[in-house]
């Protein structure tokens, strides 16, 4: 999924390689002041040893910069890709795929889970990268400065190594856990929002409340988990980081009043006790914020990996011409693992022919129409369209031949004249005008504030249900 953007990638991590020495460089300056420009005498050096530490500095700062502009524009086109090939997925899925699931979860997931991702994505695995090798390279620094002192300022990090582990493991199931309570909190929010019109009409709001306050309260009590255990490992990683300053200075000293390492060089080691302990800790928090990413990539990974139940076949073709024809050729259909909706159902439909559908709630009058349009395929039989099984058509071809009202009307946040436009998108204005009027719409159109032009949907110009209807 990087692989197209490779080249930022590269440059950046070159970048990277090449600015974390020198950003490691002026502690060593320290020890050459210390041990020779004052030790020694050699005043003459101070000067050029102050220009070749800023100079050092300039160039490593500029690295940095170069690194963190090529690593976050990567970042964000990638972020940005990710967010538009879910979208493509869930766009691209059945009916069915979308019945079975709460739009307020997915909608957590397409911009809450792929936000957490971008923390890692644009922050995160530059920080690790960077801290890492600024690890390696201090840890060489130290042991090659004094082999003795090196080691015993290493050793405790095998503790923060063992602290990780026992994090990590506890919370990569918690994590997902706290992921899962908020898209519950999300899709029931959604849901209630999308219903408030029946909460309203039978009172329900106090009942509601109550609803949503088990939902938050699951939500709550698993990010206090959360709290806990940040709670005792951070602190626990910043101790492990402070022992390691004890030793490196106590160790240190202890070797300097005997004569064996020189003050420059304790000095240098206490500049590098921060670059020494600061990965350290960055590295604890990124480790966090990865095992977050983590619980995000499974959820969004579960919908780009999800099977989608209604494809084109790869010879499906286009339907130029059509007459209108409709025939069910013993047709049978279940929702899921359901009972049958529809068993052996046989029908023919002559063009220009206007037929009705009645029977009881549940008798299968909106799954005809789902199958005419191949919202789903049946488990048995065949829908066919002038003698052509509907599943050896493109979808996209099959549905633009077709115009549907549905009994409950759904306005797009958008012009009145962008949403009749909607079934087909290169009409022109004369056209929506011609079938507005069919509709009997365009003379109350005409009376909106900006007519054509007037805005609908959530936060437009309020329509009655007969005028939606009208337009849809």
């Amino acid at each position: 999924m990087l692989w197209p953007y490779r080249l930022p990638i590269g440059i950046g991590l070159v970048s990277l390689l090449l600015a974390t020495p020198a950003q490691m460089f002026h502690p060593l300056v320290w020890m050459f002041v210390v041990d020779e420009v004052i030790g020694n005498g050699r005043t003459h050096l101070l000067v050029p040893a102050m220009v070749a530490m800023f100079a050092v500095h300039l160039i490593g700062a500029a690295l940095s910069a170069a690194r963190t502009w090529l690593l976050g524009r990567a970042g964000q086109r990638f972020v940005a890709d990710l967010r538009d090939q879910l979208h493509r997925k869930l766009m691209g899925q059945s009916l069915a795929y979308h019945h079975d699931r709460q739009s307020g979860e997915q909608v957590a997931r397409v911009i809450g889970d792929v936000d957490t991702l971008q923390d890692v994505v644009i922050n995160g695995v530059d920080s690790v990268l960077a801290n890492i090798l600024g690890l390696i390279c201090v840890s060489t620094i130290i042991v090659w400065l004094d082999w003795r002192v090196g080691t015993i300022t290493l050793a405790p990090l095998a503790l923060v190594a063992v602290l990780t582990w026992w994090f990590n493991r506890y919370v990569k199931t918690l994590y997902r856990a706290i992921r899962d309570r908020l898209g519950d909190l999300s899709g029931h929010l959604q849901e209630q929002l999308q219903g408030i019109l029946v909460i309203k009409a039978f009172a329900r709001e106090g009942f509601e409340r109550d609803r949503f306050a088990v939902h938050n309260q699951a939500y709550l009590n698993e990010s206090l988990r959360g709290v806990s255990v940040r709670s005792v490992y951070f602190p626990s990683v910043m101790t492990v980081g402070f022992i390691t300053n004890i030793a490196m200075i106590g160790v240190g000293a202890y070797f300097v009043l005997r004569g064996e390492f020189t003050v420059g060089g304790l000095v240098a080691y206490r500049g590098y006790w921060w670059h020494l302990f600061s990965p350290v800790f960055t590295l604890a928090q990124v480790n966090e914020m990865l095992q977050r990413a983590a619980a995000s990539a499974s959820r969004v990974f579960e919908v780009l990996d999800a099977q989608e139940a209604v494809q084109d076949a790869p010879d499906a073709a286009d339907l130029e011409v059509l007459r209108g024809a409709v025939s069910f050729d013993d047709v049978t259909f279940a929702y899921d693992s359901g009972p049958r909706v529809l068993d052996g159902v046989s029908l023919d439909v002559r063009p220009g022919e206007r037929i009705g559908v009645v029977g009881p709630s549940g008798a299968g009058k909106s799954t005809i129409l789902n199958l005419t349009l191949r919202l789903y395929d049946c488990q048995s039989g065949a829908v066919r369209l002038d003698g052509i099984d509907v599943r050896n058509v493109r979808q996209a071809s099959l549905r633009s031949h077709m115009g549907v009202v549905s009994q409950e009307p759904f306005l797009f946040n958008d012009t009145v004249l962008e949403n009749i436009r909607f079934g087909r998108l290169d009409a022109a204005r004369d056209e929506v005008e011609a079938a507005a009027r069919r509709a009997n719409a365009h003379d109350f159109i005409k009376s909106l504030s900006e007519g054509y032009e007037t805005r609908v949907g959530e936060r437009g110009v309020k329509l009655s249900g007969g005028q939606k209807q009208r337009i849809c």
